[in-house]
């Protein structure tokens, strides 16, 4: 009776750590992680088309899992940096994407393009240098950064440069990655979804 129990325990803890890895959030970042090869693929073969409807899928996708996670309560630790990498990765292919397949519409903001690429690899560069990796700070500016520039990106893909909202998205995420590394200077430890600095500093004093 007694290694029965066990047996119980041992199946229902197994059951629940698998619920806990495979919720709807981490299965939404594990497809944008996998479908990065996919948009490096399509930008190869020049299929911008095709691209654009992958990327603004995934863009969905990212503020989706987002959304189920804190509405049903399903963040975690795991989550956060699946989320960040997807991210990462999603980045990566849209810069290559606007460079790649919209670069004479482009070229001209390259200096403001560069000053927004310095900010987000000084940010990525400081988690490395502090945390040996990339936290999953999700702050609000960010997270706004990320849909204005989302839509900035599906804009080019679809219609064209828009200067008024390039010029936001660029602004608005230089500030929002200087403010993720003042966060990161001021952290003792790794932490995940930290709201902003003004909450850093109110939870520290």
């Amino acid at each position: 009776m007694e290694v029965s129990n066990q047996v119980f325990i041992m199946t229902t803890n197994i059951s629940t750590t698998e619920k806990t890895i495979w919720t709807i959030p981490n299965i939404l970042s594990t497809y944008r992680l996998l479908a990065f090869p996919l948009l490096i693929m399509l930008i190869l073969r020049e299929q911008t088309q095709v691209f654009a409807f992958v990327f603004t899928f995934n863009l969905i996708t990212d503020i989706l899992d987002g959304w189920i996670a804190r509405t049903f309560d399903m963040q975690t630790e795991l989550g956060a940096k699946l989320d960040s990498y997807a991210d990462t990765a999603t980045y990566i292919a849209g810069f290559w994407a606007i460079f790649s397949l919209k670069g004479q519409e482009v070229w001209p903001y390259a200096p403001w393009i560069a000053a927004f690429a310095t900010a987000w690899l000084a940010l990525h560069l400081t988690m490395f240098a502090k945390f040996g990796g990339i936290i999953g700070l999700h702050t609000y500016s960010v997270k706004a950064t990320g849909y204005l520039q989302g839509g900035c990106a599906i804009a080019l893909l679809w219609f064209g440069l828009w200067p008024w909202l390039f010029y936001t998205a660029i602004c608005w995420g230089i500030f929002a990655y200087l403010e993720e590394i003042l966060i990161v200077l001021r952290l003792s430890e790794p932490r995940s979804n930290v709201k902003g600095l003004f909450w850093v500093l109110r939870g520290a004093s």
